[in-house]
C-alpha cells in the first residue's frame, strides 16, 4: 500500500474500535466471547488512547517503509500453491497446511512478515507491561508502536505481498518456480495507486490528510466508494468483523491471514493469464480486502491491549 492508503486504513481502524469489537467474535470457534463487556470497555480505553496520540499517524504508519526500510524482509509473504506451480513443491523452504488441506509454500527469501508482526506484538505489549513497573517506557512511545505496527498488518493483506508470481525470476535465477506464469512486475504499483487515488479524496474530506500538494487534492474516482466506511452507516459498522485471537494462536492467524491474501491475488490475477487481471472483480475484492484489514487491525490492537494487562 501507498502511504496515505496505509494513513487511512489505521485512522479507520482507530475511528471503527468500538463498533468493531460489537461484533467480535473468537477466531477458533466464531462464537462471541463471554467476556465480551469487558473487551469492549479495554477497547475503549485503548481508543482514546489512540486518538490521543494519532498525530503520529502520518509518520508512524510509514516508518517500515522510510525508516527501518526493512521491506524485503518483513513486508511480504511470497507463497505459491500446487494451482499456480504445479510440481514445484521442492522450491519451497517452508510450507504451510490448512484445514482443508491447501499446501502453501514460502520460498527462501520469501519475506517472513507474519513473524515480524508477531514479533512486534509480543514486544509492544512487554513494552506496556514494563511501563506499569517502571515508568522507562511512555504511552506516546507504545502508541506510536501501535501505529507502526499497522504498517505490516496492512501489508499482509495485499494480494501482491503474498504472491509468488509477483516477483518474476530471471532466467539465470534457480530459486523460485518455474512451472506456472508470473505477472508483470508493474501491476503492483497500478493496484496500489487506484487505491491511493481512491483514498486521497476521501481522507482529506474527512481530514485524515492535509494535501501537500495540489495534485493530491483531487476528485474521488470510481474506486473511492469501496474504500469509504462511514461510522453513521449501520452496514459500514457491520462489515467490520474483529477476531479474538488466542494467545498461542497469534502466529498461526497471521499466517492464515496471508494464506487468504494469496487466494485473493489467484482470484485478481488469474492463473492461466495473470496480466490480464480480474478488472471486474476488482471493485468488490477492494471492499473485502479493506473491510478485512480494518478488521484485523483492531484484532491485533486489542490483542496487545489484553495481554499487556495480563499477568504472566
Amino acid at each position: 500500500m501507498k502511504h496515505n492508503t496505509h494513513i487511512y486504513l489505521a485512522a479507520k481502524a482507530i475511528e471503527f474500535t468500538r463498533e468493531g469489537l460489537g461484533n467480535i467474535r473468537h477466531a477458533k470457534s466464531k462464537k462471541e466471547p463471554k467476556n465480551k463487556r469487558y473487551i469492549s470497555a479495554e477497547g475503549k480505553t485503548m481508543q482514546r488512547m489512540l486518538m490521543h496520540y494519532e498525530e503520529a499517524i502520518s509518520e508512524a504508519t510509514w516508518a517500515p517503509d522510510d525508516i527501518l526500510n526493512d521491506k524485503a524482509q518483513f513486508h511480504t509473504f511470497k507463497l505459491f500453491t500446487d494451482n499456480d506451480f504445479p510440481g514445484d513443491s521442492s522450491y519451497a523452504k517452508e510450507t504451510h497446511t490448512t484445514k482443508d488441506g491447501t499446501k502453501y509454500y514460502r520460498i527462501k527469501g520469501g519475506g517472513g512478515l507474519p513473524y515480524k508482526v508477531d514479533h512486534l506484538a509480543r514486544v509492544i505489549a512487554d513494552m506496556d507491561k514494563l511501563r506499569r513497573y517502571n515508568d522507562r517506557f511512555s504511552m506516546e512511545q507504545i502508541m506510536y508502536q501501535y501505529l507502526m505496527i499497522s504498517h505490516y498488518v496492512v501489508d499482509a493483506h495485499v494480494p501482491m505481498h503474498c504472491d509468488i508470481r509477483d516477483d518474476k525470476p530471471s532466467v539465470s535465477n534457480k530459486t523460485k518456480p518455474k512451472n506456472g506464469k508470473y505477472y508483470a512486475a508493474s501491476l503492483h504499483g497500478v493496484i496500489e495507486g487506484l487505491w491511493d487515488k481512491a483514498v486521497t479524496p476521501i481522507a482529506i474530506k474527512e481530514n485524515i490528510l492535509e494535501p501537500t500538494n495540489k495534485k493530491e487534492n483531487h476528485a474521488a474516482t470510481e474506486l473511492s466508494g469501496q474504500i469509504t466506511f462511514d461510522l453513521a452507516n449501520k452496514a459500514h459498522c457491520a462489515e467490520i468483523k474483529p477476531f479474538l485471537i488466542g494467545d498461542k494462536d497469534f502466529l498461526s492467524h497471521i499466517i492464515n491471514t496471508c494464506t487468504n491474501t494469496k487466494n485473493r491475488s489467484l482470484e485478481l490475477f488469474p492463473i492461466d493469464s495473470p496480466d490480464n487481471w480480474n478488472k471486474a472483480a476488482f471493485p468488490q475484492l477492494t471492499r473485502a480486502i479493506f473491510s478485512d484489514t480494518i478488521s484485523t487491525l483492531i484484532s491485533v490492537w486489542i490483542w496487545i491491549w489484553l495481554k499487556s494487562n495480563k499477568k504472566g
